[in-house]
């Protein structure tokens, strides 16, 4: 019903057009097919110019092409047509071609609207798509027809001051050539995949397909046998499941797997088909390590290969299927590298960088701005052993450790009477190995050797803490961070590693625990503003008072340290109380009327900020 009430409609204009007679010669009108090209089955958009000596009340189009080679959709006006609010557009697809017929004034308030004179204006736009696959460059022309297509048959005539121009009264018919390319090689490829040794490798699938969209494919693929295990064959995540594939068959083999799928399998039919494009992801071969490799063992590599005839019952080849062709694609292998990893821990030490609350917190890292002072402190745990001796070897970065601050004071290691306890501080990082830090405890060094051990701990027990500040240029947003390092030197040459003595023997494979901060700003206060409303008033002073006989939580400890003397004390309000009212002393920097880091380096804080500006 649709198709022929288009069909009436497009007799209407044609019988509007002829109804109001024929025009004289003129040499200066002209319709033109401009010409395309298309590589494999994609398709190419081509468009009708019209040369006009006069404006343009409407126009009919009959246009035929090879529809052996061709077909046609998308007909639609151009956009000269278009700027100039046609209201009559009827184009119909037949079975030798187009038509188009075009009334730019049609209804009601009737505004004479028309094409303006002008070269070259865009009237009409189509697509053109191959229906086969040429193995070299092929010419088919586009041509305009007159008395062929439609029932009526039309012309191609445009209208100008209500005549029509066809080709008896001089319009120029030049008529368009499509060229058919030979598409790029289609091919698949097998991406390259690294993994730990001990777990899992996905190796993604990826078809780059020229010839036209795809509509099913058969993967066959096989692998080393010694060395891996293909466990799953999957296109989760994949272009094949996003367009909705309805068939898909996996098969796993010992030495390889298969994959079959049809896009467009069942009822109803809606010819799914994956687009043309580069490097689609359409499967995923999932592979697992036939034995863990372990560190200091190098890493391996194996070949995962494309396999015709030699998967399948029958056996299968890997080929594409392209409107309704099989093609045999380049096949690109690739390789599973398989990673040494660390050996297992095979004793139940573990070691742990935090700060001093870390046992009751359970947290390690943390924030830190550009000159603040962090204490890190170190702590072990072994539920079974007896230790006789620690070995720590630390790397770490955009800090200082401090010399002299190292120390054991409240550890157990103090507490049991560690007998020899030594440490180096290197912050040297331009001498090839970074900043590090080492430090060796020896529970019973010395005369009359009573054996004196750490014991065992579920726990962490601390064994000793140091200072740090974290340095001027550290980058606000960054991260930085202190890890155990094995193989370290500090400042001198023998290189150190990670270790307990238990038993007189020593055990390095056990679990470490690094720390790990984010830089922020400079926490800034306003010197006094001890409710942080931004001003110093006599608020502030309550507020102090509150927060030591009262418990009211403050936010900024350095901005109710008015004194600045690192403690916050009944005589912060009597500073503040001077100030405001007994001409006193300006609080110290950053002061009462502006914001600012704190010069003096004390236990005291403010809240630390969330985020870098």
């Amino acid at each position: 019903m649709k198709r022929n009430l288009t069909r009436v409609r497009l007799a209407l204009v044609f019988l509007l057009l002829l109804a109001v007679g024929s025009g004289s010669v003129s040499a200066q009108n002209a319709l033109t097919i401009t010409d395309g090209s298309a590589e494999g089955l994609s398709s190419s958009a081509l468009s009708v110019l019209m040369d006009a000596d006069a404006p343009v009340e409407g126009y009919v189009l009959a246009i035929t092409f090879d529809t052996g080679l061709l077909s046609v959709s998308d007909v639609e006006i151009g956009s000269a047509t278009s700027s100039a609010g046609a209201e009559l557009i009827a184009p119909e697809i037949l079975a030798g071609g187009f038509t188009l017929g075009v009334v730019l004034d049609f209804e009601d308030p009737f505004g004479g609207q028309t094409i303006p004179a002008g070269t070259g204006l865009e009237i009409a736009s189509f697509s053109i798509t191959p229906l086969t696959i040429v193995s070299a460059p092929t010419d088919t022309p586009i041509e305009f027809i007159d008395g062929v297509l439609n029932d009526p048959v039309l012309d191609n005539i445009i209208v100008q001051g209500g005549l029509t121009i066809g080709v008896n009264e001089g319009l120029g018919l030049n008529n368009g050539t499509m060229t058919l390319l030979p598409p790029p090689p289609d091919g698949l490829a097998i991406e390259g995949v690294i993994f730990p040794s001990d777990a899992s490798g996905e190796a993604r699938i990826l078809m780059s397909n020229s010839s036209g969209p795809v509509q099913g494919f058969v993967l066959a693929i096989a692998h080393d046998t010694d060395q891996v295990t293909l466990t799953q064959i999957s296109i989760a995540g994949t272009v094949t499941s996003d367009v909705g594939a309805e068939l898909v068959v996996p098969q796993v083999y010992a030495t390889g797997g298969t994959l079959g799928v049809v896009l467009d399998f069942g009822v109803p039919f809606d010819g799914q088909s994956i687009a043309i494009g580069i490097d689609q992801h359409i499967a995923s071969f999932v592979y697992s390590s036939n034995e863990e490799i372990i560190i200091p063992a190098p890493d391996e590599t194996s070949t995962v290969s494309f396999a015709d005839g030699q998967l399948g019952g029958p056996l299968l080849d890997n080929v594409l299927v392209v409107a309704g062709l099989s093609i045999s694609p380049g096949l690109e292998n690739g390789t599973l590298t398989r990673l040494a990893v660390d050996p297992p821990p095979v004793h139940d030490t573990a070691f742990y960088i935090g700060q001093i609350d870390f046992p009751d917190t359970g947290t390690q890292g943390g924030q830190g701005f550009p000159g603040m002072a962090i204490e890190f402190c170190f702590f072990y745990t072994d539920p079974t052993d007896n230790i006789q001796g620690v070995q720590i070897a630390v790397c770490y970065d955009d800090l200082e450790f401090l010399d002299g601050t190292f120390t054991i004071e409240g550890s157990i290691a103090d507490e049991l009477g560690a007998e020899f306890v030594n440490y180096q501080i290197d912050n040297d990082e331009t001498d090839g190995d970074g900043r590090e830090f080492l430090l060796g405890i020896l529970m019973d060094a010395l005369p009359p050797f009573e054996n004196q051990q750490l014991p065992p701990t579920s726990e962490p027990l601390l064994i000793g803490c140091v200072q740090a500040e974290v340095l001027g240029g550290a980058v606000c947003g960054d991260t930085f961070s202190v890890d155990f390092c094995d193989g370290i030197n500090g400042n001198g040459m023998v290189l150190i590693n990670n270790l307990v003595v238990i038993d007189y023997q020593s055990i390095e494979n056990f679990e470490r625990f690094g720390a790990t901060y984010e830089i922020i700003p400079v926490p800034s206060f306003r010197r006094g503003d001890c409710n942080t409303d931004e001003r110093v008033d006599l608020a502030d002073a309550a507020t102090v008072i509150a927060s030591q006989f009262q418990g009211f939580p403050v936010e900024c400890d350095d901005a109710c340290d008015s004194n600045d003397d690192g403690t916050i004390n009944l005589a912060d309000s009597v500073y503040l109380l001077n100030f405001l009212f007994q001409f006193g002393d300006l609080p110290p920097d950053p002061g009462p009327y502006s914001t600012g880091p704190d010069p003096t380096l004390d236990d005291l804080d403010c809240a630390l900020p969330a985020a870098c500006n």
